[in-house]
Protein backbone atom coordinates (compact mmCIF):
# COMPACT_ATOMS: atom_id res chain seq x y z
CA UNK A 1 0.00 0.00 0.00
CA UNK A 2 1.38 3.37 -1.00
CA UNK A 3 1.92 5.87 1.77
CA UNK A 4 3.11 9.45 2.06
CA UNK A 5 4.24 9.05 5.66
CA UNK A 6 7.92 9.86 6.05
CA UNK A 7 9.86 7.78 8.55
CA UNK A 8 11.29 10.25 11.09
CA UNK A 9 14.17 7.90 11.93
CA UNK A 10 15.27 7.93 8.31
CA UNK A 11 15.28 11.73 8.34
CA UNK A 12 17.39 11.77 11.48
CA UNK A 13 19.86 9.28 10.02
CA UNK A 14 20.23 11.36 6.87
CA UNK A 15 20.66 14.56 8.89
CA UNK A 16 23.40 12.95 10.97
CA UNK A 17 25.31 11.95 7.84
CA UNK A 18 24.98 15.44 6.36
CA UNK A 19 25.62 17.53 9.46
CA UNK A 20 28.62 15.56 10.73
CA UNK A 21 30.57 16.85 7.70
CA UNK A 22 29.82 20.51 8.42
CA UNK A 23 32.22 23.01 9.94
CA UNK A 24 31.57 24.47 13.36
CA UNK A 25 30.00 27.71 12.02
CA UNK A 26 27.68 25.79 9.71
CA UNK A 27 26.65 23.55 12.61
CA UNK A 28 25.71 26.64 14.59
CA UNK A 29 23.49 27.75 11.71
CA UNK A 30 21.99 24.27 11.35
CA UNK A 31 20.91 24.02 14.97
CA UNK A 32 18.84 27.18 14.51
CA UNK A 33 16.77 25.82 11.59
CA UNK A 34 14.08 24.00 13.58
CA UNK A 35 13.62 21.61 16.50
CA UNK A 36 14.49 18.46 14.53
CA UNK A 37 17.69 19.94 13.13
CA UNK A 38 18.59 21.32 16.55
CA UNK A 39 18.29 17.91 18.20
CA UNK A 40 20.80 16.47 15.72
CA UNK A 41 23.17 19.46 15.50
CA UNK A 42 23.43 20.31 19.21
CA UNK A 43 25.26 17.10 20.22
CA UNK A 44 27.71 17.59 17.34
CA UNK A 45 28.26 21.26 18.16
CA UNK A 46 28.95 20.45 21.81
CA UNK A 47 31.30 17.50 21.22
CA UNK A 48 34.39 19.72 21.46
CA UNK A 49 33.43 22.97 23.24
CA UNK A 50 37.01 23.82 24.33
CA UNK A 51 38.77 23.11 21.03
CA UNK A 52 38.08 26.26 19.05
CA UNK A 53 38.04 29.99 19.73
CA UNK A 54 38.58 31.44 23.19
CA UNK A 55 35.19 33.16 23.01
CA UNK A 56 33.40 29.87 22.43
CA UNK A 57 35.44 28.13 25.14
CA UNK A 58 34.53 30.85 27.64
CA UNK A 59 30.85 30.41 26.78
CA UNK A 60 31.14 26.65 27.27
CA UNK A 61 32.85 27.11 30.63
CA UNK A 62 30.11 29.52 31.73
CA UNK A 63 27.41 26.99 30.81
CA UNK A 64 29.28 24.16 32.53
CA UNK A 65 29.36 26.27 35.68
CA UNK A 66 25.57 26.60 35.50
CA UNK A 67 25.33 22.83 35.80
CA UNK A 68 27.74 22.86 38.73
CA UNK A 69 25.73 25.60 40.46
CA UNK A 70 22.51 23.71 39.75
CA UNK A 71 23.93 20.64 41.45
CA UNK A 72 24.92 22.65 44.51
CA UNK A 73 21.47 24.30 44.66
CA UNK A 74 19.77 20.90 44.57
CA UNK A 75 21.67 19.86 47.69
CA UNK A 76 20.11 22.73 49.60
CA UNK A 77 16.65 22.75 48.02
CA UNK A 78 14.08 20.23 46.84
CA UNK A 79 13.15 22.53 43.96
CA UNK A 80 14.96 21.73 40.69
CA UNK A 81 15.97 24.63 38.48
CA UNK A 82 16.77 23.91 34.84
CA UNK A 83 18.82 26.78 33.35
CA UNK A 84 19.28 25.21 29.88
CA UNK A 85 17.31 23.07 27.44
CA UNK A 86 19.93 20.34 26.86
CA UNK A 87 22.36 18.48 29.07
CA UNK A 88 25.32 20.01 27.24
CA UNK A 89 28.13 18.32 29.23
CA UNK A 90 26.63 14.95 28.25
CA UNK A 91 27.65 15.54 24.61
CA UNK A 92 31.34 16.06 25.38
CA UNK A 93 33.58 13.78 23.27
CA UNK A 94 36.75 15.85 22.79
CA UNK A 95 38.42 17.53 25.75
CA UNK A 96 41.15 20.09 25.13
CA UNK A 97 42.56 20.06 28.63
CA UNK A 98 45.10 22.77 27.80
CA UNK A 99 42.44 25.29 26.84
CA UNK A 100 40.37 24.39 29.89
CA UNK A 101 43.34 25.11 32.18
CA UNK A 102 44.02 28.43 30.47
CA UNK A 103 40.44 29.48 31.14
CA UNK A 104 40.15 28.08 34.65
CA UNK A 105 43.39 27.68 36.62
CA UNK A 106 41.75 26.96 39.98
CA UNK A 107 42.14 23.33 40.98
CA UNK A 108 38.77 23.32 42.77
CA UNK A 109 36.93 24.25 39.56
CA UNK A 110 38.83 21.78 37.36
CA UNK A 111 38.14 19.08 39.94
CA UNK A 112 34.45 19.94 39.92
CA UNK A 113 34.26 19.69 36.12
CA UNK A 114 36.06 16.32 36.05
CA UNK A 115 33.80 15.01 38.82
CA UNK A 116 30.73 16.20 36.92
CA UNK A 117 31.98 14.31 33.86
CA UNK A 118 32.50 11.20 35.98
CA UNK A 119 29.07 11.45 37.63
CA UNK A 120 27.36 11.85 34.25
CA UNK A 121 29.29 8.84 32.90
CA UNK A 122 30.83 10.85 30.07
CA UNK A 123 33.18 8.82 27.86
CA UNK A 124 35.70 10.81 25.82
CA UNK A 125 36.76 10.08 22.27
CA UNK A 126 39.66 12.57 22.05
CA UNK A 127 41.99 14.08 24.65
CA UNK A 128 44.44 16.93 24.00
CA UNK A 129 46.99 18.22 26.50
CA UNK A 130 49.69 20.59 25.31
CA UNK A 131 52.51 22.15 27.31
CA UNK A 132 51.00 25.33 28.74
CA UNK A 133 54.15 26.28 30.61
CA UNK A 134 52.24 26.12 33.88
CA UNK A 135 54.11 25.43 37.09
CA UNK A 136 51.04 23.94 38.74
CA UNK A 137 52.00 20.31 38.34
CA UNK A 138 49.08 19.11 40.47
CA UNK A 139 46.47 20.64 38.17
CA UNK A 140 48.32 19.58 35.04
CA UNK A 141 48.17 15.90 35.98
CA UNK A 142 44.86 16.03 37.84
CA UNK A 143 43.02 14.14 35.08
CA UNK A 144 45.35 11.13 35.57
CA UNK A 145 43.94 10.28 39.00
CA UNK A 146 42.29 6.87 39.22
CA UNK A 147 38.92 8.34 40.25
CA UNK A 148 38.58 9.89 36.78
CA UNK A 149 39.74 6.79 34.88
CA UNK A 150 36.28 5.87 33.45
CA UNK A 151 36.19 9.17 31.50
CA UNK A 152 39.27 8.19 29.51
CA UNK A 153 38.66 4.45 29.06
CA UNK A 154 37.05 4.99 25.64
CA UNK A 155 39.75 7.25 24.14
CA UNK A 156 40.74 6.60 20.52
CA UNK A 157 42.70 9.81 19.82
CA UNK A 158 45.33 11.28 22.17
CA UNK A 159 47.62 14.29 21.73
CA UNK A 160 49.65 14.84 24.87
CA UNK A 161 52.71 16.72 26.08
CA UNK A 162 54.07 15.07 29.23
CA UNK A 163 56.43 17.45 31.06
CA UNK A 164 55.90 16.11 34.59
CA UNK A 165 57.15 12.60 35.30
CA UNK A 166 55.63 12.38 38.79
CA UNK A 167 52.11 12.71 37.38
CA UNK A 168 52.47 9.38 35.57
CA UNK A 169 50.31 10.51 32.65
CA UNK A 170 51.73 7.85 30.30
CA UNK A 171 51.12 5.20 32.94
CA UNK A 172 47.55 6.47 33.36
CA UNK A 173 46.94 6.01 29.63
CA UNK A 174 48.51 2.52 29.76
CA UNK A 175 46.29 1.52 32.68
CA UNK A 176 43.03 2.89 31.28
CA UNK A 177 43.11 2.90 27.47
CA UNK A 178 42.89 -0.06 25.08
CA UNK A 179 41.15 1.47 22.04
CA UNK A 180 43.70 4.03 20.81
CA UNK A 181 44.35 4.28 17.08
CA UNK A 182 45.98 7.74 17.06
CA UNK A 183 48.73 8.53 19.56
CA UNK A 184 50.73 11.78 19.50
CA UNK A 185 53.06 12.09 22.52
CA UNK A 186 55.84 14.52 23.35
CA UNK A 187 57.91 12.76 26.02
CA UNK A 188 59.65 15.63 27.73
CA UNK A 189 62.26 14.55 30.30
CA UNK A 190 65.87 15.67 30.61
CA UNK A 191 66.79 13.04 33.19
CA UNK A 192 68.56 9.92 31.89
CA UNK A 193 67.54 8.13 35.09
CA UNK A 194 63.85 8.45 34.16
CA UNK A 195 64.22 7.31 30.55
CA UNK A 196 63.81 3.62 31.29
CA UNK A 197 60.72 4.28 33.41
CA UNK A 198 59.11 6.36 30.66
CA UNK A 199 59.86 3.77 27.99
CA UNK A 200 58.49 0.97 30.18
CA UNK A 201 55.22 2.91 30.55
CA UNK A 202 55.18 3.50 26.80
CA UNK A 203 55.72 -0.21 26.15
CA UNK A 204 52.78 -1.08 28.41
CA UNK A 205 50.66 1.48 26.58
CA UNK A 206 51.50 -0.07 23.20
CA UNK A 207 50.86 -3.60 24.45
CA UNK A 208 47.42 -2.67 25.76
CA UNK A 209 46.16 -1.38 22.40
CA UNK A 210 44.09 -3.40 19.95
CA UNK A 211 44.45 -1.24 16.82
CA UNK A 212 47.18 1.36 17.25
CA UNK A 213 47.71 2.66 13.70
CA UNK A 214 48.91 6.25 13.77
CA UNK A 215 51.82 7.26 15.99
CA UNK A 216 53.92 10.37 16.50
CA UNK A 217 56.53 10.19 19.25
CA UNK A 218 58.77 13.12 20.17
CA UNK A 219 61.55 12.73 22.73
CA UNK A 220 64.59 15.08 22.63
CA UNK A 221 67.63 12.78 22.73
CA UNK A 222 65.45 9.86 23.82
CA UNK A 223 66.92 6.32 23.79
CA UNK A 224 66.26 5.23 20.20
CA UNK A 225 67.36 1.62 20.65
CA UNK A 226 64.85 1.11 23.47
CA UNK A 227 62.10 2.64 21.34
CA UNK A 228 62.87 0.43 18.33
CA UNK A 229 62.66 -2.63 20.55
CA UNK A 230 59.14 -1.56 21.52
CA UNK A 231 58.13 -0.78 17.95
CA UNK A 232 59.37 -4.13 16.64
CA UNK A 233 56.79 -5.94 18.75
CA UNK A 234 53.95 -4.19 16.87
CA UNK A 235 55.45 -3.34 13.47
CA UNK A 236 52.67 -5.08 11.53
CA UNK A 237 50.00 -2.70 12.83
CA UNK A 238 51.53 0.72 12.12
CA UNK A 239 50.11 2.78 9.27
CA UNK A 240 51.55 6.25 10.01
CA UNK A 241 54.71 6.52 12.06
CA UNK A 242 56.63 9.70 12.92
CA UNK A 243 59.67 9.68 15.24
CA UNK A 244 61.14 13.07 16.10
CA UNK A 245 64.25 14.14 18.06
CA UNK A 246 65.23 10.64 19.25
CA UNK A 247 68.84 9.50 19.42
CA UNK A 248 68.99 6.75 16.79
CA UNK A 249 72.78 6.47 16.54
CA UNK A 250 73.93 2.95 15.56
CA UNK A 251 70.35 1.65 15.27
CA UNK A 252 69.32 -1.13 12.86
CA UNK A 253 66.38 -0.22 10.62
CA UNK A 254 65.85 -3.55 8.82
CA UNK A 255 62.56 -3.98 10.70
CA UNK A 256 61.06 -1.24 8.48
CA UNK A 257 60.94 -3.80 5.66
CA UNK A 258 58.45 -5.85 7.69
CA UNK A 259 56.01 -2.97 8.22
CA UNK A 260 53.60 -4.16 5.53
CA UNK A 261 50.84 -1.68 6.40
CA UNK A 262 53.08 1.38 6.61
CA UNK A 263 51.89 4.21 4.33
CA UNK A 264 53.83 7.07 5.91
CA UNK A 265 57.11 7.26 7.79
CA UNK A 266 58.80 10.39 9.11
CA UNK A 267 61.94 11.00 11.13
CA UNK A 268 64.40 13.73 12.08
CA UNK A 269 67.94 13.36 10.73
CA UNK A 270 67.40 9.96 9.05
CA UNK A 271 70.36 7.59 8.89
CA UNK A 272 71.69 6.34 5.55
CA UNK A 273 70.17 2.89 6.15
CA UNK A 274 66.68 4.43 6.32
CA UNK A 275 67.13 6.06 2.93
CA UNK A 276 68.52 2.83 1.49
CA UNK A 277 65.38 0.98 2.61
CA UNK A 278 62.72 3.60 1.84
CA UNK A 279 64.33 5.34 -1.14
CA UNK A 280 65.50 8.84 -1.91
CA UNK A 281 62.10 10.33 -2.79
CA UNK A 282 60.90 12.19 0.26
CA UNK A 283 59.68 15.59 1.43
CA UNK A 284 60.85 17.86 4.23
CA UNK A 285 58.34 19.32 6.70
CA UNK A 286 58.59 21.68 9.62
CA UNK A 287 56.85 20.24 12.68
CA UNK A 288 55.58 22.71 15.29
CA UNK A 289 55.82 20.96 18.66
CA UNK A 290 55.03 23.99 20.81
CA UNK A 291 54.35 27.71 20.49
CA UNK A 292 58.06 28.56 20.25
CA UNK A 293 59.62 25.35 18.98
CA UNK A 294 59.78 23.70 15.56
CA UNK A 295 61.70 20.71 14.23
CA UNK A 296 62.40 19.46 10.73
CA UNK A 297 61.24 15.98 9.73
CA UNK A 298 61.87 13.92 6.60
CA UNK A 299 58.75 12.19 5.22
CA UNK A 300 58.27 9.14 3.02
CA UNK A 301 54.76 8.40 1.76
CA UNK A 302 53.79 5.14 0.04
CA UNK A 303 50.86 3.93 -2.03
CA UNK A 304 49.50 0.35 -1.98
CA UNK A 305 52.31 -0.78 -4.29
CA UNK A 306 54.95 0.62 -1.92
CA UNK A 307 55.84 3.35 -4.37
CA UNK A 308 56.24 7.03 -3.64
CA UNK A 309 53.22 8.84 -5.12
CA UNK A 310 53.75 11.91 -7.26
CA UNK A 311 51.43 13.95 -5.02
CA UNK A 312 51.94 13.44 -1.30
CA UNK A 313 49.16 14.01 1.20
CA UNK A 314 50.71 13.45 4.59
CA UNK A 315 48.61 12.39 7.53
CA UNK A 316 50.50 14.43 10.10
CA UNK A 317 51.10 17.37 7.76
CA UNK A 318 48.01 17.67 5.52
CA UNK A 319 47.86 20.34 2.84
CA UNK A 320 44.84 21.88 4.56
CA UNK A 321 44.94 21.36 8.34
CA UNK A 322 41.69 20.06 9.74
CA UNK A 323 39.84 22.25 12.21
CA UNK A 324 36.86 19.97 12.58
CA UNK A 325 36.11 18.04 15.77
CA UNK A 326 36.97 14.36 15.84
CA UNK A 327 33.92 12.18 15.43
CA UNK A 328 33.52 8.64 16.62
CA UNK A 329 31.15 6.21 14.94
CA UNK A 330 28.70 6.03 17.84
CA UNK A 331 25.10 7.07 17.41
CA UNK A 332 24.26 10.66 18.20
CA UNK A 333 22.36 10.74 21.49
CA UNK A 334 19.85 13.52 22.13
CA UNK A 335 19.34 14.19 25.82
CA UNK A 336 17.10 17.14 26.75
CA UNK A 337 17.08 17.91 30.46
CA UNK A 338 13.37 17.18 30.84
CA UNK A 339 13.85 13.47 30.08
Amino acid sequence: MATNIINPYLITDVLIIILKNLGIRDLLSALQVNREWSQVAVPMYWRAPFSYTKKRSLLALKIYRLFLEQKNDQKNSSQITIPTLYDYPFFLKELNYTNLLELDKEIINVKAILKMMTDREIRLNTFIMDNTGTNKETIYGLWARSCYAPIFSSLVHVEIHAPFRKNGVIKALADNCTKLFHLDINLYDNSIVHNEELLNDLSKLFSAQKRLLNIRLIFPNGPGKMLIKILQSRFESFKHLELAKWNFNDCDWKWLKKCSNLTEFAITNPQIQVSDILGNKYEIHRLKISKNSKITTTHWCFDKNDKIPSVSNFYFHPVKPSVEPYHDESEVVIKPLDQ
